[in-house]
């Protein structure tokens, strides 16, 4: 045991521990790392890949094309199915709304109990038919509502397409008055030509006029006296019959043609023809005095 210190000594500093220092930091050569050697060999790569038979291919082909084709239809018959339902839902709020003064009440009441029976079957024994049932549901529906509609629809366009045809007429009577007045653009017409256009105005103003009277006197709910097609088909043919005649172009009037030079001639050129002309002048005669005015010796 290491003695103790007496009393009233100081004690002695403790020990320091000492190290071992590195071999590189003592100096010493480190040791030599070992080579690795690398060998490459080539490894083979064979592929395998499993392949059906021409049969298993074409049936697999087959009956994709059968889930195709079957899937094909469902959608035809959701989208049938929903058509019908769609068309039963719209048609009943715009009896209410846009088409109500197109529909006489009786009409209406029948149309409605239709659309109401429909509504019914389609959640319950026509919940999953064919396509073709719901495209005959649809036509026994339509055969009630499409009349409603396109009285609608004729009365919407009907005022615009009268329009159409007014400014056609005021249009050629304005060319009927410019004619009259003897128009530069219009005067080389045959005046037989312009009686023509005067004509088809007259009988096309009596004509509408006479269509805007028998439609005044219908309600809206029953069929229109004319149809818009009809209006818009008549005023093409007035404004194709009138412009056949207003835009008939001018006839052309040729210059005259210059006088043919002998052959051999040359033309004169601009500027020497005048001075030829002066070289060529004989020059002008002092008028002889008559006998009686002599001196006679």
């Amino acid at each position: 045991m290491p003695s103790q210190p007496e009393a009233g000594q100081p004690a002695p500093p403790p020990a320091k521990e000492t190290k071992e220092k590195p071999a590189h930091e003592a100096g010493e050569a480190e040791p030599a790392k070992k080579k690795v050697k690398v060998h490459s060999i080539d490894l083979p790569v064979t592929s395998c890949t499993g392949q059906m038979s021409t049969q298993a291919l074409n049936h697999y082909t087959e009956l994709e094309g059968k889930m195709i084709a079957q899937d094909k239809l469902e959608k035809e018959r959701a989208d049938s199915k929903n058509a019908v339902e769609e068309y039963v839902y719209e048609m009943r709020d715009r009896l209410s709304t846009s088409l109500i003064d197109f529909i006489s009440e009786q009409d209406k009441e029948a149309f409605s109990a239709k659309l109401n029976a429909t509504e019914d079957w389609l959640y319950d024994e026509g919940e999953d038919e064919n396509k073709q049932v719901y495209l005959d549901k649809m036509d026994e529906l339509r055969k009630l509502g499409d009349p409603v509609t396109v009285r609608y629809r004729e009365a919407e366009e009907r005022p615009a397409a009268f329009e159409d045809l007014g400014k056609s007429i005021v249009h050629f009577r304005k060319i009927l008055k410019r004619y009259s007045e003897k128009d530069e653009k219009y005067v080389h017409i045959a005046e037989e030509e312009m009686r023509k256009v005067h004509e088809a105005v007259e009988k096309k103003q009596a004509w509408m006029n006479e269509q805007m009277s028998n439609q005044a006197k219908l309600s809206k709910f029953q069929n229109p006296a004319i149809l818009v097609l009809q209006i818009r088909s008549a005023n093409d043919e007035f404004v194709k019959k009138c412009n056949a005649i207003v835009n008939k172009p001018k006839p052309k009037v040729e210059p005259p043609k210059a006088e043919a030079k002998p052959e051999g001639e040359a033309a004169p050129v601009a500027g020497q023809e005048q001075a030829g002309a002066d070289q060529q002048a004989p020059p002008p005669q002092q008028p002889s005095q008559p006998a009686a005015d002599l001196d006679v010796d």
